[in-house]
Order: structure tokens, then sequence, then C-alpha cells
């Protein structure tokens, strides 16, 4: 049993390590026998094994596992000594012994290392048994290897340490008990000057060297180990634990970046806000270059410094909305400047806000995405379907939708899901890629190009080269054009305050981005990209507790900015003229035009804008000869008359529109005696027909009234109220009027003093 060489010589745990994609060590975890035990090196400094060879095993390459003549000096010797002063062994059977785990020394066990000894040196190369001695060597306290051994006394590793700390880890496997601090310092620091001494007699240091070794100080306490990227170690030292992982991070952009996150967390916390997350990746590729998990200072564990956010589902809040607006580009829903209705919403009780509560009436598609309102984009959802926007989420990469469409419902579009950091930065650098590839592939697509981030190195070793690239298809997800719109009114966001009037700045980059913030201050993201490189950020608590003032715009954008500034300047995305036409737009309603838009923009828009409608707003209207009053044939003969093309809102539309637009100009009022043409003069904006309204409750807890509100076609309307069978009041001007309502169904009539009638129905729960 003893003679027996099993085949692996050390069924051991090792520590894991991460390694950046230069090759420098990130961080490291201990094994989980408690030891700073590396995997074992396929090479050795060659400082360190002329140190070794010359202290240790002078003949190691002539002898085969056993050096006779060491043996018969060590015999002599220690019968001279009257003790044991030297053991003869050779690093293979230093080797043996410590496989066989530090057996007693007695001649017996010595007799069982040669045979082991020989028995190695036909097993393995010269090169592996020092690598494996090397590797498994004890080097004092929990220390094994010399790679360890490098990092914990010097902070480095073996390949760049001098002769004095070479010649230090050369001496310690043989008293390794001499490294402790404050202990055996002159006995240690002897041994490595006798060392120093026998390789400046062979030659291998000259003087000179020689005395600067020797007046080198030995290593004090141990060292920490790096740790540049905690929770990016932890995650993959979960998924491979015990070897070495080299990643795609760059080693100084890394530590840029949680020195990012750290010092704009500490600022936060004055706000208890805890947490701070962020990633950087490279298009291109999708390789991860930094990844800042979490704040990465001390602090008590309680505030969650230790949770991945970068894996951890979040609320999206508004981060979704470009996608959206892509997709709806993309079918030829809406062209980038169409007109989008802002009024109160309810869906079965679901009644969103925009961010500051204000309504605009009607606002265009883009600057519903650059100003994030909620509103536009959940009636854009509702066109555009709810189970169709996860799917098209779910072929860019967001892996955590597991629930129906129904369970999300509108408010999808509004952070209704949860989403990963990881999955938001991939999503967004694959628009990237997608678009940035278009010129390259002469307008095709490559389906591959849409795929999450990665945190290794990328070789690609079948790249599209031409065109005729079977793997190229005609049909993408997401056109080039759709998505070249989306990033232009990504970059035109206003950025924070910290960065106002940022395009006067030539140098300053041009970036598409877009922020989100989830309901109750919960989650603040801030995700943009280049054609070059994408980062995403989160602020928040890891904990779910929400903080007042708390957005993405005010605490993630000030990050991402920053990080931007780390990173090199960009050139732009490339119009994809191929995927667009010159189309006759109306300039006031952003539709198509029709025959009667009088201002008219002949611009550059997709191709599936083809599919869109016509301006629906402009109408033509007949007016008394001097334009002061609508006329129809009841009151006016038809050759006073004239006709105009006029842009006109819905009344609901209208009433939050002009506040707004100081050019809006409407309709000119009947004039007297005139018969009132039959369409709808009176608009309910809040309650809408078939609403679910809950009812509301104030700081006191009490009952509070709902206020209904209206809008009238005619500034000299009066408007008469009717709950069911119950007169409620009139309205002029300003129409709103406020009632308290029981809980169930009920009718809400409206009656103008021209008898146009407006009736809708709604439930109160």
């Amino acid at each position: 049993m003893y003679l027996q060489v099993p085949r692996i010589l050390f069924p051991v745990s090792y520590s894991t390590l991460l390694y950046s994609a230069e090759g420098d060590l990130l961080g490291a975890r201990i094994a989980p026998d408690g030891q700073w035990r590396f995997p074992a090196t396929d090479s050795l400094p060659e400082k360190f094994t002329q140190c070794l060879l010359t202290y240790e095993d002078k003949r190691f390459y002539y002898h085969p596992g056993v050096d006779i003549a060491a043996i018969a000096r060590a015999f002599k010797l220690n019968n001279q000594a009257g003790r044991i002063v030297s053991g003869g062994s050779t690093i293979t059977m230093q080797l043996a012994r410590i496989a066989r785990g530090n057996k007693k020394r007695t001649f017996y066990e010595k007799g069982i290392e040669i045979y082991w000894a020989v028995f190695l040196e036909t097993r393995y190369s010269k090169r592996e048994i020092l690598n494996l001695y090397a590797s498994h060597a004890p080097f004092g306290g929990n220390v094994i290897g010399v790679e360890t051994a490098a990092w914990r006394y010097f902070g480095r590793p073996a390949n760049e340490l001098s002769w004095a700390e070479s010649a230090t880890l050369a001496v310690l496997p043989n008293s390794p008990a001499l490294i402790h601090p404050g202990r055996n310092r002159k006995q240690l620091k002897a041994k490595r000057d006798k060392l120093l001494g026998m390789l400046n007699a062979k030659g291998i240091l000259s003087n000179t060297e020689y005395e600067l070794s020797c007046m080198e100080p030995l290593p004090d306490a141990p060292v920490p180990l790096p740790d540049n990227a905690p929770h990016l170690l932890e995650r993959l030292a979960a998924e491979t634990p015990g070897k070495r992982i080299a990643t795609s991070i760059r080693q100084t952009l890394q530590r840029q970046t949680q020195e990012t996150v750290n010092r704009y967390a500490r600022e936060y916390s004055s706000n208890h806000i805890n947490n701070l997350a962020a990633i950087i990746a490279d298009v291109e590729t999708g390789e991860v270059l930094a990844y800042a998990g979490n704040v990465s200072f001390k602090s008590d564990e309680k505030k969650g410094n230790q949770v991945d956010i970068i894996t951890a589902p979040r609320s999206t809040g508004s981060i979704l909305k470009p996608l959206l607006y892509a997709g709806m580009l993309h079918d030829g829903l809406l062209l980038p400047s169409t007109l989008i209705s802002d009024v109160p919403l309810n869906i079965n009780g679901f009644m969103p806000q925009n961010f500051n509560k204000t309504f605009y009436g009607a606002v265009p598609a883009h600057a519903a995405i650059e100003r994030s309102l909620n509103v536009p984009l959940v009636r854009m959802l509702s066109q555009y379907n709810t189970g169709r926007f996860m799917s098209l989420l779910k072929a860019w990469g967001m892996t955590t939708l597991r629930f129906s469409e129904e369970h999300y419902g509108a408010s999808l579009i509004l952070g209704g899901a949860e989403g990963t950091l990881w999955d938001m930065a991939g999503m967004y650098a694959s628009m990237s890629r997608v678009l940035s590839h278009y010129r390259r592939y002469n307008g095709k697509y490559n389906p591959a190009d849409i795929h999450p981030l990665t945190l290794f190195p990328v070789i690609d070793e079948n790249p599209v080269k031409y065109v005729t690239d079977a793997r190229l298809t005609d049909k993408p997800v997401l056109s080039a054009a759709a998505l070249w719109f989306t990033a232009e009114a990504m970059s035109a966001l206003n950025r924070p305050e910290e960065e106002a009037d940022w395009q006067q700045f030539e140098s300053m980059k041009k970036i598409a981005w877009k922020t989100g913030t989830s309901y109750g201050g919960r989650d603040a993201w801030a995700i943009g990209f280049t054609p070059h490189y994408v980062v995403g950020v989160w602020a928040g608590n890891a904990s779910g507790e929400g903080r007042p003032g708390l957005t993405g715009v005010g605490n993630a954008a000030p990050v991402l900015f920053d990080l931007f500034s780390l990173l090199p300047g960009n050139d732009w995305f490339d119009m994809p003229y191929d995927e667009l036409e010159p189309m006759p737009v109306c300039r006031h309603s952003g539709y198509k035009a029709s025959s009667i838009c009088e201002q008219v923009d002949t611009v550059y828009m997709p191709v599936s804008g083809n599919n869109t409608a016509v301006c629906p707003y402009h109408q033509l209207v007949h007016l008394s000869a001097d334009g002061r009053f609508r006329v129809n044939s009841s009151c006016e003969s038809v050759g006073n008359m004239i006709t105009r093309s006029w842009f006109v809102l819905p009344p609901s539309q209208e009433y939050y529109y002009k506040n707004y637009h100081i050019d809006y100009v409407p309709l000119p009022p009947l004039k007297p005696g005139c018969e009132q043409p039959q369409s709808r003069q009176i608009e309910l904006i809040y309650p809408e027909h078939n609403a679910v309204l809950y009812l509301p409750k104030g700081f006191s807890g009490r009952q509070e009234k709902f206020v209904f509100k209206a809008a009238h076609a005619r500034k000299d309307a009066v408007i008469y109220w009717h709950l069911d069978d119950t007169y409620l009041g009139e309205t002029a001007e300003n129409h709103q009027i406020a009632c308290s309502v029981a809980s169930g169904k009920h009718f809400l009539t409206l009656i103008d003093n021209w008898g146009n009638q407006r009736r809708i129905w709604f439930e109160v729960k």
C-alpha cells in the first residue's frame, strides 16, 4: 500500500484565481480547507529555479530521483554530528514526502520516499517535477506554493521578484517556520544570504548584485492578495471553484470603475442609498471590460454590499422604452415625429402618470423617448401589444420574463417586470452591434450579432468576411433604420445637471443613453452606448428599500458619464440610407402629410413608415369671409365662404397641448345662428369609458372626492353634469367637478347648452 504511487499526487482543493485580459491577478479566494494554495503552475521563473536548484538539488537534472552522493554526504555529516543535520533528499524525494503528507523522518519512510522518487522520475519530466514541487511546497503558515508565497509576502507575481526575494522563497520550504514575522529573522536572513553567496560563487550574481541583494530587507507580515473585482470573483468561483479563471476584464479600467462606484456610493450614502453597480463592455465582441457588482469598501454587511447587483433582477423602470420605440418604427406603426396622445389614461384601474405629474396633450414619439414620458409610452404599448413586446425583449436577450402577458399588462413598459443589469447592458450592446455592422454587411444582418455579454476573451474563429455568407439575412429582428432613429432619440436626451450644455463642447462624446426609475424610488438605472462601448449603471438599495429623490437621471446618469469619460473617443453610427427614403411629413402632426397639410417637410424616414396613416389632424374648415367664424350652408352662402386647412386636436388633447404651444390656434367659434355640425364637441379626460376607479383616501384616512374633468371644443360652452339620475352641477371654461361616488357601477352624462351629449360607464371599487 505504501509503495503504490497514486495517479493524482495531490487530491486537495485549490484557491480560485481571477485574472485580467492582460494576465494580471485581479483577485483570489482561499481554498475550502483554509489554505492559500494556487493551482499548479505550468512554468517557474528562472530566478527562483536557479535559487531552488542551487540550494536544494545541484544535480537535479542528472540523477534519477535519488542522489547517491548527497545521501552519502548526509550520512557522513549526521554520523559526525551524532544527530540529523542533513537529509540528502532530492527535490523529487521532497515532492514524494509532501505528497505522502510529510511523514515522520525515519529510515523506513526515507526508503519509501526513495521508491516514490524513482517512480515519479519515470512518470513526469524534470520540468513537471519542479513545477509540482514548487506548487505544493509549504512556505509558512497556510501559504502553499511559490506563486502563492510571492503574492502573500511580496505582493506581486513570482516572475517579478528580485534575486533576494527569490532566494528568500527558495530557502523557506526547507524551514517554513522561519517566515513568521518578528521571529527567527536572523536565521532566515542567514539562510538567504548564504544562498546568495552560493549564486555569487557560481557566477550567477555579480559582486555588486550580491552585495545589493544582501541589503534587501526580509518580508514583513503577509500582505493582502489583490481584490479588484470581488463580486465577479464570487460569481465565477461559485461556477468553477479552484481554477485559474482568465477573463476579458481590463485591469486599469476595472480599478477606475470600482473607484468611481465607491466614490459615488459614499456620496449617496448620506441619503441612505447604499448600493451601486456598474458594467462596461466592448460592443464588437460583447466582452466585459469592467465589472463592479457593488461597492467594495468595508461596511456593515446589512447594507447589502456583498450582493452582486449586476445579476440581481430589479424593476426596470423606463429602461425598456427605446426597444418599444424601435419595435414600432420597425413595424411601421409610427414615424419618429408622430404625435402620441398624452392625456390622463385609465386601464382597468391602472392610471400611469408622467414623472413630473404633467400632461402635454400630444407629443412626438421621439420626444416621448427623449423625455421618458410614461403616458405616451403606455399608449404605444397598447397599440403594439404586450405579448408582442415580450417576444421582442426575449429575442434581444431579456431572460427574466417568467410570467404571462396578462401578468405584466401595460405596466411592463414602466417597470412592471424585473430585469438584470447584465441583460439590459447586453441588449443595448446588441442594438449598437447590429447598427454598426449594417454597413459592413452591405445592408444585411447577422442573427448572431444579437447575443449576451461574456466575461471571457472572445476569439472568432469563423468571422463573416463576405456579404455572400449564408449566415447573413435580409430579415432583421429590428431594422437598422429603426435602431438608428432610436439611437438618435436617445442621444438627444438632456444630460444630468453636471453636464448641462454638453452639446457646446466638441470634445464631449455623443452617447445614446436612457435612464429609468422604478416605482417608489427603489431602482435608478442609466445605460448608454456608442458604436464601441456600452456602459450600464444601477443605484439603490439591495434590500429594495426606496429612497426619496432617487432617480436614474440624478443618481445613475452622473456615474454613467464619468465612466464614459474613462473610455476613448468615438465616431457615430452611419445613417442607413438603404432603409430610408424621402417622405413628405406634416410638420404639425409628424404623420405622413395628407393633401391638405400646409406645412410639409420632406425628410428621410424608414421605408416601413409607408405603412403608417396620413395626418388625421388636418381638416378642411369653412369660414366666414372675414375668417372670424366657422360657418356652414345653414347660415352662409357658399359664395361667401372661404375654406382653409386647420390643424385640429381632439378636445382632450387640445386642453393640455395649447398650454405648451403658443402657436396652436383653436378653431374659430361657430357663427351665431349656424346649426351645430354633428361631431363630438365634448370629450371626457377623466374618467374614461369603462374605467375602473378606486376610492381615494387622504392622509387622514377619510374618503376623498373624485375630480372629473372634461374638455369642450368651444370656449363659450356650458356643460351640465349628471351622475346616474342625479344632477351634479354645471361648469364653464374650466370643466372639472368634484363629487363623492359610492362603490359600484355608474353612468356619467354630460350635456352642453347646444344639446350635445357625452355618456360613459365606469366602476368604482
